[in-house]
């Protein structure tokens, strides 16, 4: 897949301009000519079945059905600091996804994506029904209203992987079914909606996860309210919770680093989860500074050794990070560079750098800490990361991303390397969207 990777990116480099695909340069009309009517103009003029490609392939059964194709493509190479930290490949396609969305019956919004492997994955599968824009309904598999970050699609992030406590904790993907909507000039959203379980996060190797989820979020844009302008405008605050039962059992989440490696081990749960997330984002022209608080409380009813409750496991996080695009276009509605390279430009750079910690623990006064899964007092297990970046937006399509990362254990005997705390990790990211 690396050649097939490297062909969609020359390709994506080389493409001209959407403009120049469909049309020549533009001369001003007479004076007093009548205005050339084109088929977007009167939609009752349009052909029953027309191709588009405004931004990528696109087919339009009239007004009934749009279909939009999607390919997103990652490709991301690896070096480790010591070495021996990790047995990943130098290189791995990390995505190969296709998918299509688009409208049907003026009324319904749809999506459906999948992984290309051998054992592929559905990744959203949704519809959503928009008759009105202050109460929708979405029912499918989509990700659960929780976290900003998580659910910024991972093309349009700002580093290569998410933030780790974005990654452990929030809960990703799920069937369900949401009511969400904005009101009072788009300044308050919600989301609250029923899931079957607690998310793809929750479930690996045999931990099956929470049953069914209660998911709710509400988003504040408080200066929409107001006369300010541009991204300020435009800032955004969210609180959002999720409430699922826990089956007995090492069913509780783990704590991993970027390189995969696990530094807090499933214990013993059974009873409630709870998840609680604060998250603020705000792009103002070329700069972006976002920040997220979670925190996750599993309950431990009848896990102590004589069948006694053990008090909560928590595990809780956070992160800061800011942008800056070095080339001056704004990130309030995504880049897109105004000059790509070979197009009159060498595209769009930015700066970037995100502070993180992760950790889980219990307490209770008088025991010793303990990292067994059944102790009262569970040890406590933190992580703390720094990262720096720089992405590169050659056009519309394609982005390459460099990151260097630092964790460094907060607990040296949780260390894959003993004797050593801290690690490197060092990440290309070659990434074209279609």
């Amino acid at each position: 897949m690396k050649p097939l990777l490297w062909a969609w990116l020359v390709l994506a480099v080389s493409a001209p301009p959407v403009d120049a695909q469909t049309s020549g340069p533009s001369e001003p009309a007479p004076a007093g000519a009548a205005k050339p009517q084109s088929q977007d103009d009167d939609p009752d003029e349009d052909p029953p079945v027309r191709f588009a490609f405004p931004d990528r392939p696109s087919l339009r059964f009239g007004s009934v059905l749009r279909i939009d194709f999607r390919l997103r493509l990652q490709g991301d190479g690896h070096s480790y600091a010591p070495v021996e930290v990790s047995d990943d490949p130098a290189w791995e396609m990390s995505r190969r996804r296709v998918g299509i969305q688009g409208t049907a019956f003026e009324y319904f919004e749809y999506e459906v994506e999948r992984e290309i492997r051998k054992r592929g994955l559905w990744r959203d599968a949704f519809v959503n029904f928009n008759y009105f824009d202050d109460y929708q309904v979405q029912a499918g598999k989509f990700k659960i209203p929780f976290s900003q970050e998580r659910l910024t699609g991972s093309t349009d992030l700002d580093f290569v992987y998410r933030a780790n406590v974005v990654d452990t904790l929030s809960p990703a993907r799920e069937i369900g079914i949401t009511l969400h909507g904005r009101f009072n000039n788009r300044a308050v959203g919600y989301d609250a909606g029923m899931f079957r379980h607690d998310g793809e996060n929750a479930r690996f190797d045999f931990n099956p996860g929470a049953g069914q989820t209660v998911a709710a979020r509400i988003a504040g844009r408080p200066f929409r309210l107001t006369a300010a302008t541009g991204g300020t405008r435009e800032m955004e605050v969210a609180v959002a919770v999720t409430v699922s039962e826990l089956p007995d059992g090492l069913n509780s989440l783990r704590g991993r680093t970027s390189f995969r490696e696990q530094f807090f081990a499933p214990v013993y749960v059974n009873g409630r989860r709870v998840r609680l997330g604060l998250d603020a984002d705000w792009r103002p022209g070329p700069f972006s500074l976002k920040a997220e608080f979670i925190r996750v409380t599993d309950e431990r009813k009848n896990q102590g050794i004589f069948d006694e409750d053990l008090p909560v496991l928590v595990g809780r996080g956070w992160y800061v990070s800011g942008t800056w695009v070095l080339t001056g276009e704004s990130k309030l509605e995504g880049i897109e560079p105004e000059r790509p390279l070979f197009r009159g430009g060498a595209g769009a750079v930015e700066l970037a750098t995100r502070l993180e910690r992760l950790g889980f623990g219990s307490s209770l006064e008088g025991e010793p800490e303990l990292p067994t899964p059944r102790a009262a007092n569970l040890l406590e297990a933190g992580l703390r990361a720094w990262t720096v970046g720089v992405n590169w937006y050659v056009n519309q399509w394609a982005k390459i991303q460099l990151n260097a990362i630092r964790e460094q254990f907060e607990d040296p005997d949780r260390s894959p390397v003993a004797g050593r705390a801290a690690f490197w990790t060092r990440v290309v990211r070659l990434q074209f969207v279609l």
